[in-house]
């Protein structure tokens, strides 16, 4: 999201230059919408800016151009996706990614909204739609991709069992990658033309040219212009293919060419690390949540959690008063309790409260996006959840490894099915409609 931030940051400070512009040609047809050329030209701006005083050295520009097109098309399918199928963000929900957003660059939501419209007015309102627009995105690819992925328990025995799941919950590797991509039902002079290339990268790599630098370049992948950088990973989570490689490379070494289904790759490891925690603190704890409504204003649910409150430090019995008053359904039929609970597995205000809040004391009443709390630790323990916590992690990375595989396939389809057609030069009659500007 910080690099999603970025980008918006950067659209808004060059936003004025494509003001100014008042006709604008399509450079896409996708399905019944269009991709503008000025929309193009501002993401190949925005990189432009974004590393023009950085040692890396991005594609030449018909290659920047043909990777940024390709991303706005694949965007424009997924929101039209999305939209098809009533993906809805609220406002609530909306401005909680905002304000975190806005925390994570050290401001308030409203200092962030300063900072927007003091760049040109109404760009705080243009940052609003285009994360909501990834918000949607985001929320459909979990829901259609994640709806492919089939975990089972023996799946979980299995990976542990491994001599790959024995070593992914200690090694996390942080890699980058290349792809030279074919097409569904390449045929043999396609898959040869993508080796030749996947080798002429291979060898710009080995005579010292950056893996940013030749990413930028070759790579067909959706990072490609973040030099191929997956991130931090556990082995799990990587594609059997990279997990099977990231292993036996050294900090810095290149892989061999690599073939998938997908086409050919290139890996090489930035760095490795190991860290593995068994032991978990956790926290008993029960709590009484006041949300606010239609009907119940948010100083009145104040109000009406502070009298609670005022019962409880004067003796009313905690489980009862839950019972009655929560509106965490689930847990006040057990008067408020919600067992032991992780580090990590509740809202930061909720957890931050827990562990600040003595056992067999009554918290302070304190606001989450859920309304007004009042907590109670019954006890706290570090508990040996090694069993649990393995098959949990396993899961998870179970969990990673499939959805990523599952959507680049989805992804694959998604374009294959959709109409693109793709616009020429000015020669080409079809591409010099010109729409104008709002």
């Amino acid at each position: 999201m910080r690099r999603y931030l970025l980008s918006v940051l950067l659209a808004c400070q060059l936003s004025s230059v494509w003001a100014t512009t008042p006709l604008d040609r399509v450079a896409a047809v996708v399905d019944e919408d269009v991709v503008l050329e000025s929309e193009v030209a501002q993401h190949i701006a925005d990189i432009q800016y974004q590393y023009r005083n950085q040692q890396q050295t991005l594609p030449p520009d018909d290659i920047l151009r043909t990777q940024i097109l390709e991303q706005l098309i694949i965007q424009r399918l997924q929101l039209t996706q999305a939209e098809r199928a009533g993906v809805r963000i609220d406002d609530n929900s909306l401005n909680a990614t905002l304000t975190d957003i806005a925390s994570q660059n050290n401001a308030t939501l409203i200092e962030f909204r300063s900072k927007l419209e003091a760049e040109k007015v109404g760009s705080y309102n243009q940052v609003r739609e285009q994360i909501r627009q990834e918000m949607m995105t985001s929320r459909l690819r979990n829901s259609r991709v994640g709806s492919r992925v089939h975990i089972t328990e023996q799946d979980v025995d299995n990976f542990l069992a491994s001599p790959q799941g024995q070593t992914a919950l200690e090694t996390e590797y942080h890699l980058a990658h290349i792809l030279i991509g074919v097409p569904d039902e390449a045929t043999p002079q396609q898959w040869a033309a993508a080796k030749a290339k996947a080798e002429q990268a291979l060898s710009k790599l080995q005579q010292g040219q950056s893996f940013f630098a030749v990413a930028g370049q070759f790579s067909k992948a959706e990072d490609a212009l973040q030099g191929g950088d997956l991130g931090w990973r556990k082995a799990a989570q990587l594609p059997t293919l990279f997990a099977e490689n990231a292993d036996k490379l050294a900090k810095g070494e290149l892989s061999p060419i690599l073939q998938s289904p997908a086409g050919y790759h290139i890996l090489t490891v930035i760095d490795k690390r190991g860290n593995q925690q068994m032991m978990v603190e956790q926290h008993h704890v029960r709590h009484i949540l006041v949300k606010p409504s239609e009907i119940l204003s948010l100083d009145d649910a104040k109000q009406k959690a502070d009298d609670l409150h005022e019962r409880l430090v004067k003796g009313a019995d905690f489980a009862e008063i839950a019972k009655t008053y929560s509106d965490d359904v689930g847990s006040a039929r057990n008067g408020g309790d919600l067992n032991w609970v992780a580090s990590g597995e509740m809202v930061p205000s909720f957890e931050e409260m827990m562990k600040k809040t003595p056992v067999n004391q009554i918290s302070p009443v304190f606001e989450s996006q859920f309304g007004w709390h009042i907590l109670q630790v019954l006890g706290e323990r570090k508990q040996d959840m090694t069993d649990a916590y393995r098959r949990n992690l396993a899961r998870q990375a179970l969990y990673a490894r499939q959805f990523d595989e599952e959507k680049i396939s989805w992804l694959r389809e998604l374009r294959a099915e959709a109409f693109v057609q793709i616009k020429g030069e000015k020669s080409d009659s079809s591409a010099t409609a010109e729409i104008k500007t709002p």
